[in-house]
């Protein structure tokens, strides 16, 4: 199914973006060189679901005002930092006949035994493949199954993915995916003894028994002298 969006021409530009912003819109730029550059608008709900759907990768069809529509993927959405909603996209027109590089995610799913029975800890490498295809067949995502990861030694490879043959994997096919490392020691503290208050204590009783025994020699003397 080709997914579809409709924009809007957009006609504000610099601080007015904001007043956009606050009521819901997203102002964006259609570019490529059968294009130019279009300044877009669209609703920022529409523009979420269909990234949801179609990513960074996947075709989707951009219609200017209701013109004809223009190929193009999402090639970047700026998004505030700290409530995620979006706040510019860039949409790039693409040539359905030319081959283009691409960043595709990979999914991670399945289980390791490694990880869900001894205890070890995943460790991922790539979060991405790097791949050269036409428009049309870019996957939305790869998957990587974690089920091979049975032991500590096992491994997941580039060369070890399932990957549609209708595009070219340009990652060294020995870079390493994923694995198992094994799981944390925890660490053992040992109890801390104080000696000083100790020690102080007993060279003050030591100091008493002194001073004591000198007032019994001083006594003795006296004694001795009477």
């Amino acid at each position: 199914m080709d997914l579809e969006i409709a924009v809007n021409a957009r006609d504000v530009y610099g601080k007015q973006n904001k007043r956009l912003r606050t009521t819901g819109v997203v102002p964006g730029v259609l570019f490529g060189k059968t294009t130019g550059s279009i300044p877009v608008q669209l609703e920022a709900k529409a523009l979420d679901a269909l990234y949801r759907q179609a990513g960074r990768t996947s075709v989707v069809k951009v219609a200017v005002d209701g013109g004809q529509p223009t190929s193009a993927i999402i090639k970047s959405i700026q998004r505030n930092p700290l409530t995620g909603k979006a706040l510019h996209v860039d949409f790039f027109a693409v040539d359905l006949t030319h081959e283009m590089l691409a960043d595709i995610p990979l999914s991670f799913t399945g289980t390791s035994h490694a990880v869900e029975m001894e205890g070890a800890i995943l460790f991922t490498s790539l979060d991405h493949l790097k791949v050269r295809g036409l428009p049309g067949d870019l996957p939305h995502e790869i998957e990587v199954d974690l089920a091979p990861l049975v032991d500590l030694e096992a491994t997941i490879h580039v060369r070890d993915l399932a990957v549609d043959a209708k595009v070219t994997v340009v990652n060294d096919p020995d870079e390493l995916v994923a694995k198992v490392t094994p799981p944390r020691e925890e660490e053992v503290i040992e109890p801390v003894v104080v000696e000083g208050e100790e020690g102080e204590e007993a060279a003050e009783g030591e100091e008493a028994a002194e001073g004591e025994a000198g007032e019994g020699a001083t006594a003795a003397e006296e004694g001795a002298e009477s």
